[in-house]
């Protein structure tokens, strides 16, 4: 892992916080991030499986590529209709739209987890996507307010309509990370190229 991702990682498992978000300039390797913590409630049992959450359905193959490096196997292919995830999987990873379809079925997803004894840890990549006011922001809190922890990710922990994204904190209006990497900082560790304009 880059030191970021470590700090970053060291960070989230002192705590085991349920609610988590980590601010991660875009291409900094969020993903790897997210693979390590799941990899890390897989292990000790904390999640029984996890679910990742995705904006777009070409990520759900991405995503699920990048897991099975670390040993976990999520169904990229995954449907609503399946209405349970199979038993020779880790979990899936799943679209926004997905949730925001049948929101009900996660959250029983999350529920039968935890009659096992077991939670289902979440991962919400660019989370700044779903608003509280918005229709993905309320059909997360049904589907994910169960969950035994929740990890959001974003590159831009804001949105341009000014309404609160859900499983975050804020103060005074502004959304509180518990791990910042910005630009700047990957810029000088050569994790991303300086952009430039002509």
């Amino acid at each position: 892992m880059r030191a970021w991702q470590r700090a970053a990682f060291d960070g989230w498992d002192a705590d085991r916080p349920s609610d988590a978000l980590i601010v991660a300039t875009p291409g900094a390797g969020k993903t790897r991030f997210a693979t390590r913590v799941s990899h890390a409630l897989l292990k000790d049992g904390a999640a029984g499986r996890m679910l990742v959450v995705v904006p777009r359905e070409h990520l759900k193959a991405q995503v699920a590529r990048a897991m099975m490096g670390a040993g976990i196997v999520l169904d990229h292919k995954f449907s609503n209709a399946h209405q349970r995830l199979a038993r020779d999987v880790h979990g899936a990873v799943v679209t926004y739209q997905q949730v925001c379809a049948a929101p009900r079925l996660y959250r029983q997803l999350c529920r039968d987890e935890a009659v096992h004894g077991n939670g289902v840890g979440v991962v919400l990549d660019e989370i700044h996507h779903a608003g509280d006011d918005a229709t993905w922001g309320k059909a997360l809190r049904d589907a994910f307010e169960p969950a035994a922890h929740r990890v959001s990710l974003s590159g831009t922990p804001f949105r341009s309509d000014g309404t609160a994204i859900p499983f975050v904190r804020y103060d005074r209006g502004l959304s509180m990370a518990d791990f910042a990497y910005d630009y700047a900082s990957a810029l000088r560790d050569g994790v991303c190229r300086a952009l430039v304009f002509a």
